[in-house]
Parts: C-alpha cells; structure tokens; sequence
C-alpha cells in the first residue's frame, strides 16, 4: 500500500490528532503494509511528540511502562532477507558470536544475563515484539484493580532433571530471588504466595513497573530445589553462606524449563546448550514452534574485540553475532548473504567515581562537574560509535520514551568551563600539567573491562580529561576482576556499561544510597535521587511515573553520582541460512525456540 494513500493518510490524521499513541500507530501502518522505514519517515514528517493514548491498554497486555520503541531506529525493512519457501529444517549447531565474556547461568547469583538464559530458562511473562506482556511460563495472569495483587497460573513441569517444579516450587523461587542483589528493582513487590496453581505476588503498594523485572534474565525461573541441593543454601545465611559462594549451579549444574540444556560455561572461551527433546512446550502466543526446539545445540562464541566479530561472520565461523563493530556495519549491511537488525539499545557506558575511598579525587561536586564538561560526548559517538548511537547528558538513552531533554543543559562539552570549575573547586595546574589540591595530584586509576568498544572509550575519555589537567591511568583488567575490585578501596574509577529493558530499573542499583558499595561503586548518597527512587517505586500512574523518571535524570546531570558518556544502538546480524532468529527492541536478546539452519 503506498504511504499516500487515503487509508494510510487517515491513520495519520488520528495520529497528528492525538487519537493514537506511537506503538497503536505503527500497529497501523505495518497492517496496512506500510514497512518499518516508511513508518519511520511518516512518524518524523509528525514531529517527536507522542500522543497520548485516548484509552488504557489492558493490564495483562500492558507494554512495559518505561520504554517505547523509537520508529526511527526501527531496523529498515531493506536489510531483511526474504525467507525461503521451505519448512523448518531440524537439526545443526547455532554458532553465535557474542560481545562480552560468557556469565554464570544462574539467575539468582549472577552478576549479568547473557543470551544463553533467553535458551535455558523462560520467564513467568515476557515481551512480544508490539511491546506487550504475554504468557511465557505462566498460562495467562492477571492484576486486581486496586494494583495490590498479580496472579500468574503454572502448571506443573518437568525440569531438565527430570523432577517437577509446582506453583509452590516457583513461589520458592522468587522468595529466594528476592536476596539477591539485584531484588531491589522489584522491591514494590512484598512477598508470593500460592493459591492451588496460581502464585500470587502481593504488592506494598500498586506499581505501574510490576511486570517489568520479571520478564528479565534474573527472574527466570530455575528448579529452585535443585538449585538448594547444589548450593546448600539455608535460611540463615541467605546468598551469604560458604556452600552458596562455592556451588556449581549455573557454571556445572543447570537445572530449568527452557527447550535447551546447559552442557558447557568455559569463561573466556563460549557457553554451549543443547536440545531438549523432553521440553513440555512454549506459552509464548507470538512462537511459531510451540514445541521441541529445531536446533540441536547452541555454542555462543566470546568475541571481546570487535574487529574480529565482523570477519568471523563473513568467514563463516559463526552463524549469527551480537554487536559487531560500529565501523563494521556499513560493510555487513552491503553483504547480499547477511541480514542486519538495528533498533534502540537500552544501554549506556557511565564512569563511576568512588567518593568514599577517594573523597579527596571526587567528594565535591565542582570537580566531578569539571570533569564532566571536560567530555566531548558528541565527538566520542561519531568517532567511537559512527554515528550508530548518541551522546547522554544524563542516565537515559535519548530513544527512551521517558527521556527528559532538560539534562541536555548539563554536562556539555565546554573546556573553558571545566578549568573554571576545577579553579574553582581549588585545583592549581602542576608544571607537568596535572592539576594538585592540598598535596594530592588530580590522578588515578581508571579500571576498564577488556572489551574493545569499552577501551576505547576510557581511552578518549582519558586524553580529553589531560587537557583540564585531570591524569586518568586507563588499567584494561578481566570482567570478573572488575566486578571483584569495583567499589573497593584500591579502585578511584571504572567504566561500566549497563543493559536493561526498562532503565530506571536498573539505574537505581548505580546510585541509590542502599546499594552501597556495590553495585553502587560510586558510593552516591544523593537524597534527591533516593526520593526519586522512592517515587518511581511507589508509582500507580503513568503520570507519577513520568514525574519520578524525570527527576531521577535531572538529579543525576546535576550531582553525578556517576558521569554518562554515550549509548550505542543495539545490532544483530545473521547469516540469511538461518531462520526465525529474530531480535526485537523489546528484549535485550532473540529466543530461538523458532531458529533453524538451511541444511
């Protein structure tokens, strides 16, 4: 259908009319058979604002409350192969190249969620590509209309050992779940309960963000009691206890309901999984494979410098890859056998600046504020990122629907006011060009996981840092020695990148003054950003909601817990063999219940 035709004009009307929001729009247009770079360019011949909704999504179906997918990232339909005619194949080996180094599959203990658990596990709820919560392990749920109340239905399943996991099973679960570090980010949540095949999760109060968490990699579901066997877990000494630091669940035992089994985690090197052919079947209404999955097996490859991840999947080493090289992707979107997926990533790269070990480098805000506009943000993601990507002002990507330009009047690249400040603040330059206050030099460590991308951006941020008089020492270590040292007193800095569906989720872990010192690592205590957080968590409507993420990201650009750099945009690219392998912007990661390999 061509854009200018009467229909596709009379959808455009309701959108410029504020009858339609941004997502029922797009649902629209794609009916109509408008692609997704057509849709893109109506949306912006519209402007950037979005009209509200004239009404209320369902609670069951409501999309996640804190993002929406930006149509002008969408990827563009030209890169899409077509499918071919045959039917899935069965059998073959997915080889995945993957940006990072491989994580723990063990959603409680982990300190990252990879694409493996999107294969072992599965979630009590997830997202399908409109943006809507839909059955995924439960059968279907539902929120009571005072917002104080979810019910999820279970059946009984077997794990891949073999034994069953009930409603009170996965109950247990999140009970357990809610110690770990990251059980915060559903704090609204009270406790669970079981009620037949029903869990029951009971709110302290009514939450627009309840579905959010639990659609994420930390909340899917392991076989809690096997997860107990394995780790000795006991009452009293919660996550703390020695046998749960020591167990081997999720590194040489993995014990779950998705349609792969764990086989191998060799950190540094690849996960593998494989089939398994005893899977009870899939909830996920958006599946076209209901039932065992096509593939034999799964090996996601560790590829932690970019340059080689491009090559590797034209060489035909690896089948599909995550994030391939920013300058990579002109030349793999060129390539007639490959398929390219971009949209918005709900990510961003942040250096955290520890106050309480170092409060004489970073306790005032006048420094961290002269250091902050000492970056050039929109140089580093044109040189770093090509373009593929955007400076951040504040904690949000500039894509999410809740972003608050305001943080824009903060933190911008001004030299003259970076020296002012740190005058200001009580540095005088050194004859060797490194600032000193009352003794100390303005140097330390800057610790950098070993990840190209992540490198390269201390490294800019280091050299633009020197012209202020700021010596930053870029020390590149292991990821599992960052996460050890991070927060600690031997470490002034780090970069770190986050990833998360739902950003104020997440966010909160960096900087609220309860997660002290870790993740926390800034040791931030900001109380108008733990209002913020309060708010956010105590948030009914959409409206509070909206207030409370606006804050939380103006506090942020003006005490700086932590100081944003840029956020890259999410890339997946596959070899046109494989099918039904199809990343969207609503999970961080593709399923691959529907993949399979041309034979």
């Amino acid at each position: 259908m061509k854009e200018n035709s009467p229909e596709i004009q009379s959808i455009l009307e309701e959108y410029q009319q504020r009858k339609l929001s941004r997502r029922q729009f797009l649902k629209k247009v794609g009916a109509a058979g408008v692609g997704a770079t057509a849709a893109a360019a109506l949306l912006a011949s519209c402007g950037s604002d979005e009209p509200a909704a004239t009404t209320a999504a369902p609670a069951t179906t409501a999309a996640p409350a804190t993002t929406a997918a930006p149509a002008t990232t969408a990827a563009p339909a030209t890169t899409a192969a077509p499918e071919t005619a045959m039917g899935p194949s069965r059998g073959g080996t997915l080889r995945e190249g993957y940006n990072r180094d491989v994580s723990k599959h063990d959603p409680i203990t982990t300190n990252w969620y990879d694409p493996a658990f999107f294969a072992i596990y599965e979630a009590i709820v997830t997202v399908s590509p409109d943006g809507d919560f839909v059955p995924q392990y439960c059968t279907d749920f539902s929120v009571s209309g005072d917002g104080l109340e979810y019910r999820f239905t279970v059946e009984d399943r077997q794990s891949h050992s073999g034994n069953a996991i009930t409603a009170a099973d996965v109950a247990e679960f999140y009970r357990i779940q809610k110690f770990s570090f990251i059980a915060s980010l559903a704090s609204p949540i009270s406790h669970y309960e079981v009620d037949g095949n029903q869990v029951v999760a009971k709110m302290n109060n009514a939450w627009v963000g309840t579905l959010g968490p639990l659609a994420t990699g930390y909340w899917r579901i392991a076989n809690i009691n096997t997860w107990k066997d394995v780790g000795g877990y006991d009452d009293e000494t919660g996550l703390a206890g020695e046998s749960v630091v020591a167990s081997v669940y999720g590194t040489e035992v993995v014990d779950a309901t998705g349609p792969f089994k764990h086989t191998e985690w060799v950190p540094g090197s690849h996960s593998y999984v494989e089939r398994w052919d005893d899977y009870p079947g899939s909830n996920v209404p958006y599946f076209e494979n209901k039932g065992t999955a096509h593939l034999d097996a799964i090996r996601w490859t560790v590829i932690t410098e970019a340059g080689q991840r491009a090559t590797q999947l034209e060489n035909g080493d690896i089948d599909t890859l995550l994030n391939p090289a920013h300058q990579d992707l002109a030349r793999l979107q060129e390539n007639p056998d490959l398929t390219v997926y971009q949209h918005a990533e709900w990510s961003g790269y942040f250096m955290f600046m520890n106050r309480e070990h170092f409060p004489e480098l970073f306790g005032d805000v006048e420094t961290r504020r002269g250091l902050s506009h000492a970056v050039d943000r929109e140089g580093m993601a044109q040189a770093l990122l090509f373009g593929n990507g955007a400076a951040t002002y504040g904690p949000f990507p500039t894509t999410d629907r809740y972003y608050d330009p305001a943080v824009e009047q903060h933190n911008n690249y001004d030299v003259a006011e970076a020296n002012r400040l740190l005058d200001a603040a009580g540095w005088s330059m050194g004859s060797d060009g490194v600032r000193e206050r009352d003794g100390v030099p303005l140097q330390f460590e800057f610790m950098v996981e070993n990840e190209s991308l992540q490198t390269a951006i201390a490294t800019a941020a280091a050299a633009q840092f020197s012209q202020v008089g700021a010596q930053a020492d870029v020390n590149v270590v292991d990821r599992a020695v960052w996460f050890e040292r991070a927060g600690g007193p031997e470490v002034p800095a780090g970069l770190f990148m986050w990833l998360w569906p739902i950003p104020i989720d997440v966010l909160t872990l960096f900087c609220a003054s309860y997660t002290v010192p870790s993740p926390n690592w800034s040791h931030a205590n900001e109380p108008r950003i733990d209002q913020a957080i309060a708010d956010w968590q105590s948030a009914g409507t959409e409206e509070a909601a909206a207030k409370a993420q606006s804050d939380f990201q103006l506090a942020w650009a003006e005490t700086l817990p932590n100081m944003s750099f840029i956020n890259q945009n999410s890339t997946f690219v596959k070899n046109n063999r494989v099918h039904g392998w199809s990343p969207h912007v609503w999970l961080l990661y593709p399923y691959y219940n529907d993949t399979w390999i041309e034979a």
